[in-house]
């Protein structure tokens, strides 16, 4: 009995939970950063460096960080810390070498591609300064960067979902969608982010992600339309499929391009055409099985919008890519500037230079800007970049080319493939020239 009483005395102590660990849990991400350096962990040597440089290139690179800017950063803080390192970074690899006097560490390192994360690139970014400016060492760095990466996001799959089917109704009024349009293109995307939630706790289900919501939405849309509602089936399509859609991953490929990055560029670019060829063939087999139930003639036309609508669609756009994007709630302002600047920018350039050209102008602005507020306000470009290119990119635009090519319209699939690159360089471009004409702080 009292051996029985003993171990039982041991297991009731080990899943008790220390109250160093409650603290730890309930610790904001910026109280984390900002806590003074732990005296344990004050070695300085090049393991640690590399476990570092290791641990801040894989959250960089999962978060959606370019190739160049990953690079650019290892390089800043191999400064800091006093060691030669070379990099060769990809989407999905990475191979690190670390060199002091006379000990070289190399390491090559598998990276997960995934969704950006606007909080955690922000603590990522404090926790850099802190290491350039030598407050705390690589060692205790590495160990708080760890609690940032495991760290579950902020929003969940409800929030997430949510977020999804307000993107999508928003998508409905800027593509030109009518009064039954807007809310039947929110239950579509409402399915999608119940879809991406169900995706990331099953990993095989997300590799099909793409063409399950493409089926889904587009037999949804079909049988809509064919039960006499009026609506536009490709407006339900495109709004309630906008957020899959690679058009970042796209314009990232050809800055990485642009740069001489030519492996990273050339990977990403090769999964964003995958990536609409799962679409094109989700889209397709919905259709097609759509098309086999009756169809009921239409009873009555839409409604129209009132002309608010598509002004304010996008600011309300920007307020749900603040969740997609998982950002701060202190940051949504500095979202919704981005929005406004990516929307006078797009209609400047549109007037200027027409509707292809005039995204260089309008990606100028936006990176002019997102430099500019990195510098006075020393936080990460991602925060005005991300979501004010987000609203230029050409996803919807390769999109319609992989279904023109599905339906046996070549000469139309090419001509829209040729206007969706011609886009994706514009926005590059225009990223391109801002980096020159205003050189961010620090490459995160």
């Amino acid at each position: 009995m009292d051996l029985w009483l003993l171990q039982a005395a041991r297991v009731m102590t080990g899943r008790r939970p220390r109250k160093s660990d409650r603290t730890r849990a309930d610790t904001t991400l910026d109280e984390l950063v900002k806590a003074e350096p732990n005296a344990t962990m004050a070695e300085a040597g090049l393991d640690p460096s590399m476990r570092f440089s290791l641990r801040l290139a894989r959250g960089l690179m999962s978060y959606g960080m370019p190739a160049y800017r990953v690079e650019d950063a290892l390089e800043r803080v191999a400064d800091a810390l006093e060691f030669e390192i070379d990099v060769f970074c990809t989407p999905t690899a990475l191979i690190v070498t670390l060199e002091r006097e006379n000990e070289t560490r190399t390491q090559v390192l598998r990276v997960q591609p995934g969704g950006t994360d606007l909080e955690k690139l922000s603590a990522l970014y404090e926790l850099v300064g802190r290491v350039e400016r030598k407050e705390i060492g690589p060692a205790d760095a590495a160990h708080r960067l760890d609690t940032i990466l495991a760290r579950p996001g902020r929003y969940g799959p409800i929030a997430t979902a949510l977020a999804y089917a307000l993107v999508s109704a928003v998508s409905a009024t800027l593509l030109g969608g009518g009064g039954y349009d807007i809310p039947f293109a929110g239950l579509l995307g409402l399915i999608v982010g119940v879809l991406e939630a169900a995706a990331m706790r099953v990993p095989s289900l997300a590799r099909l992600l793409p063409s399950i919501a493409a089926f889904t939405v587009s037999f949804g849309a079909t049988f809509i339309a064919v039960q006499g509602m009026a609506v536009r089936p490709s407006v339900l399509l495109l709004a309630a499929t906008l957020v899959l859609l690679p058009g970042l991953t796209l314009t990232t490929a050809m800055v990485e391009l642009a740069t001489a990055h030519l492996v990273a560029g050339t990977s990403r670019l090769m999964a964003a055409i995958v990536t609409f060829l799962q679409l094109g063939f989700g889209v397709a087999l919905g259709r097609h099985f759509a098309d086999l139930l009756p169809h009921v003639p239409r009873v009555h036309d839409a409604p129209e919008l009132p002309w608010w609508t598509e002004l304010g669609a996008p600011f309300a756009a920007a307020l749900a890519f603040s969740v997609l994007l998982k950002a701060r709630p202190d940051d949504r302002g500095w979202i919704l500037f981005a929005a406004g600047i990516s929307l006078a920018g797009s209609r400047l350039g549109g007037f200027l230079l027409g509707a292809e050209l005039g995204a260089f102008v309008a990606s100028m602005l936006v990176a002019s800007a997102a430099h500019a507020f990195a510098r006075m306000k020393d936080r990460p470009i991602a925060l005005i970049l991300t979501p004010g290119i987000l609203s230029l990119v050409p996803g919807s635009v390769g999109f319609l080319s992989v279904r023109s090519l599905l339906e046996g319209d070549v000469a139309n699939a090419i001509e829209t493939a040729f206007r969706m690159l011609l886009v994706a360089f514009a926005i590059a471009a225009g990223m391109l020239v801002a980096t020159a004409a205003v050189p961010p702080r620090r490459p995160i």
